[in-house]
């Protein structure tokens, strides 16, 4: 599926911040952090809906982690949709599925409806995430790309934070239900994606050039890994070595600080808070850095101090030390997952790319998934600290990963399968 056309010419303000890109990453950051509202949710009212309905904590992780593998096939399916498509329809569409859906979990009666409800939650919020990261990636200015994608990701602690916000005031007046209830609101973003948000210019540009071919576009999920082997193997560990160590670090790093260091629940999720807001202005330095002195460069430098830091942390007991030193390696973690993350977009051309990265992210997660268990594991027979060292390991190999694959740094996506990225006239 390989169309002869020209080359690509540079979008109508390719090179600036123009209202319409920045509405775009605004909408996209705001859907972000409801995606993570959403998800925060149930780590929250775990307690309640334990004491509340008389189960074990077993069942709720059964019923996290089933409802995430499910939402694998938002992951695949969705991006791919967004190729037949177009971004903004499927965008739309994803969220409004989420919005109905997280509603719909309010009514939960026992495990069972709270697994069926959270499964289809997850596959309409696994499936919004890439979609809104390619919308980004298609619109932002080349030479801000990264900075935009960066951005894009820190709508993860706006979010959390949100959740934790709302919670302390909704719970003790409404119940944890109202969470839930409460999700449906940013059904509003539709409104406004529908008001004011045009379909990508890349892709109706690619569209367009695809019917003047006489090419037809078909729903063909293993495309990608057929016309782009490299990007995708690229794509994939990049998606696997960020999400096994985030996975593993924020399952297990609220018991790490309030058990296995003794600092107590309050103390533990002081820290965690504080970690979480610093981590927001993580992702824009990065994203920024990327851009400034290319990603080969920029992530090596964040990923391999935090891999560093990582396993000093397991043997730190003085309180303060282990603030400063989680607050700095959170820092790094998150900061480089937006610019890094939002490599695989790059990777790709318009023709296939909502397809490739969806299927990268389902192939990542699907491997990631398994630190917990993992980490679970090693804590039981040793300690949490024991297990740091793996997580370490996994974000240590990004480093070689960015160093040595294809640079992206100010270069114009490509549109079609085997045309060769220029660089941006301005760099």
């Amino acid at each position: 599926m390989t169309a002869s056309v020209a080359g690509p010419a540079s979008a109508p303000g390719a090179d600036q911040w123009t209202r319409y890109n920045a509405t775009v990453l605004t909408i996209c950051i705001a859907g972000w952090a409801f995606d993570v509202y959403e998800q925060t949710i149930l780590q929250l009212v775990t307690p309640l809906i334990i004491m509340e309905w008389g189960i074990a904590p077993a069942t709720i992780g059964i019923v996290t982690t089933i409802a995430r593998w499910v939402g694998l096939i938002g992951t695949l399916v969705f991006p791919a949709l967004a190729d037949l498509y177009g971004r903004k329809p499927i965008l739309i569409l994803a969220i409004l599925g989420y919005c109905v859906f997280s509603g719909l979990t309010g009514f939960a009666t026992g495990w069972v409806s709270l697994l069926i409800f959270s499964a289809l939650t997850r596959i309409a919020l696994s499936g919004e995430e890439p979609v809104g990261m390619v919308m980004v990636g298609e619109t932002a200015p080349t030479k801000w790309r990264a900075t935009a994608l960066g951005g894009l990701v820190g709508g993860y602690p706006l979010g959390y934070m949100l959740c934790s916000g709302i919670a302390l005031i909704a719970v003790p007046l409404w119940g944890w239900r109202s969470l839930y209830f409460l999700g449906v609101l940013p059904a509003l973003l539709v409104l406004w994606i529908r008001i004011v948000i045009k379909e990508s210019p890349r892709y109706e540009r690619v569209t367009a050039a695809m019917l003047k071919e006489g090419l037809r576009k078909r729903f063909d999920l293993w495309s990608p890994v057929r016309q782009c082997p490299r990007e995708m193997l690229i794509a994939s560990l990049c998606v696997f070595f960020y999400l096994f160590t985030w996975f593993g670090w924020a399952a297990w790093m609220p018991l790490f600080l309030a058990n296995e260091k003794h600092l107590g629940f309050e103390t533990a999720a002081t820290y965690l808070t504080i970690w979480m807001f610093v981590a927001i202005f993580a992702y824009w330095v990065c994203g920024a850095l990327s851009d400034h002195f290319g990603r080969r460069h920029v992530i090596p430098a964040f990923v391999i101090p935090s891999s560093i830091l990582l396993v000093v942390l397991g043997s730190i007991s003085d309180p303060t030390s282990l603030f400063w030193v989680g607050l700095v390696a959170n820092f790094l973690i998150t900061g480089s997952f937006g610019s890094g993350l939002g490599y695989t977009t790059e990777l790709f051309p318009t023709q296939i790319r909502g397809t490739a990265v969806g299927a990268a992210f389902a192939f990542g997660a699907a491997a990631g998934s398994t630190a917990p268990a993992i980490v679970g594991w090693i804590a039981t027979v040793h300690s949490i600290a024991a297990g740091l060292p793996l997580l370490a390991f996994s974000f240590f190999l990004l480093a070689p990963l960015f160093y040595f694959a294809r640079d992206t740094t100010r270069r114009e996506l490509t549109d079609f399968v085997g045309e060769k990225g220029h660089r941006h006239a301005g760099s």
